[in-house]
């Protein structure tokens, strides 16, 4: 008999295939953090190493050059995050 994954399931195992890999992951607010990913726990907190976070700048008069920081090593809350994008 055939047994579906539950979505944690998925999930869990993309984030493990992901692990030393880049990645980008979008989070709430504007950011993202482009790095490798380190490790990770079942609340999709993530560890990222060498991020470099860049905020969006959206302003309809005078659009500007979004913002990029060199962060480093850096852990990411899981309710902060709305994708990961294998690079």
């Amino acid at each position: 008999m055939k047994t579906k994954m539950s979505e944690e399931g998925i999930a869990t195992q993309l984030l493990q295939e992901s692990v030393g890999k880049n990645v980008l992951v979008k989070l709430k607010g504007r950011r993202s953090v482009r790095g490798k990913i380190k490790g990770f726990d079942k609340q999709m907190n993530i560890v990222i190493t060498d991020a470099i976070e860049t905020i969006e700048q959206t302003n309809n008069n005078n659009p500007e050059k979004d913002q990029e920081s060199q962060i480093g090593d850096t852990l990411i809350r899981g309710d902060n995050v709305i994708t990961i994008a294998v690079l």
